[in-house]
């Protein structure tokens, strides 16, 4: 009898060891096909991070340190776009105490055209576009800096197949 009583006791006790050794999942995504609404003005690269923000958005708020340092220093062959939701440029120049950074390649979505032609429902969600193609969908907060998302990315701008080729005529 006093072996099924201490048996809770035990697990209980190891229960901390377990999820010490246990590693973080990836950041969880869902995976998207199909040609990526056109963006005016992207910057040149192969694979361009999407990612529909806001200054009065807590979640946003939360990422933005994250985002400027992959957008400061990203993968080969990333580069970041944001699209803002503020109504006014004068939003965003407030937030970040004059011009937004240079590497965020910051563009004001005030009447949400770009959102609508991506589908975005809420704030933030940001999307991984490799050769013109969509490959994931981010919804919510992200550590965009962290070891695991910058490898998560590699990994989808290199297994994203190349775009088709044009048939000669």
């Amino acid at each position: 009898m006093r072996l099924f009583t201490a048996w809770p006791l035990l697990m209980l006790a190891l229960t901390p060891l377990t999820w010490a050794c246990k590693r973080e999942p990836p950041p969880a995504y869902v995976r998207l096909q199909g040609p990526a609404p056109a963006l005016d003005q992207a910057p040149s690269s192969r694979a361009l991070l999407v990612v529909f923000w806001a200054t009065w958005c807590p979640p946003c708020i939360q990422e933005t340190p994250q985002l400027l340092a992959l957008a400061k220093a990203p993968p080969e062959d990333l580069q970041v776009v944001v699209f803002s939701h503020d109504d006014s440029l004068h939003a965003v120049e407030g937030f970040f105490g004059g011009p937004a950074p240079a590497p965020l390649h910051l563009r004001l979505d005030a009447n949400k055209q770009t959102g609508s032609a991506f589908g975005v429902e809420q704030l933030p969600v940001s999307f991984l576009l490799v050769d013109g193609r969509q490959v994931a969908r981010f919804t919510g907060a992200r550590d965009w800096d962290s070891r695991e998302m910058r490898r998560l990315l590699e990994k989808l701008i290199h297994e994203a197949p190349p775009p088709a080729a044009t048939p000669l005529d």
